[in-house]
């Protein structure tokens, strides 16, 4: 979301999209609403892989405390 607002705008996402070497039309998005973080288009401009390039921890590497104990145990 904080990238998201960032761009501002969507024409932002789209050239995020661009520079990943997406092509053709995007639907246009509010950059101000959590919902759109969701979004295909936002997964597509933010892969995981740049998380990982900016240094942000995965947390689905770790498991800690009882709650995913109990799902190991099913």
């Amino acid at each position: 979301m904080k990238k998201m607002r960032e761009w501002k705008s969507w024409r932002g996402l789209h050239r995020a999209l661009r520079q990943r070497g997406y092509r053709g039309d995007f639907q246009r998005i509010s950059m101000r609403s959590w919902r759109n973080s969701a979004s295909p288009l936002v997964s597509m401009a933010l892969p995981n892989s740049w998380f990982r390039e900016i240094g942000l921890v995965d947390l689905t590497k770790y498991s800690v405390g009882i709650v995913s104990q109990f799902y190991e145990r099913r």
